[in-house]
């Protein structure tokens, strides 16, 4: 994940993102388990009413996202990560995982995606 220094964030992403972005706030406050995990970032992010509430599903959309305005890059901030990877460690490697995936797929399409944990 590119991770950057709060002091200066802004400009950071000023540099990261010189074109239009799509950015989502997910609120960590509400995600208590992979179902509230799931839930929070289908919502934030607009998955389609098809999203099957599965990792799989969870991948899919995030390495699809044709709804969302295809010349924007894409920040997903997700406020008080700290409460999923403390309290569903094994949930929180697996998503972990599909999001680092996503960046990884959404740079080889020559766009950027930056998740910032907070």
């Amino acid at each position: 994940m590119n991770a950057l220094p709060m002091m200066g964030l802004p400009n950071q992403l000023i540099k990261i993102f010189p074109t239009q972005i799509a950015s989502f706030f997910i609120d960590g406050d509400v995600i208590e388990d992979k179902q509230t995990f799931l839930t929070e970032f289908a919502e934030k992010l607009k998955f389609p009413d098809y999203f099957g509430m599965n990792w799989d599903a969870f991948s899919d959309c995030l390495t699809d996202l044709s709804w969302i305005d295809s010349a924007n890059d894409f920040l997903i901030v997700y406020k008080n990560s700290q409460k999923f990877r403390t309290h569903q460690p094994e949930d929180w490697q697996i998503a972990n995982g599909i999001l680092l995936e996503a960046m990884d797929y959404w740079n080889e399409q020559g766009k950027k995606m930056v998740i910032v944990l907070l």
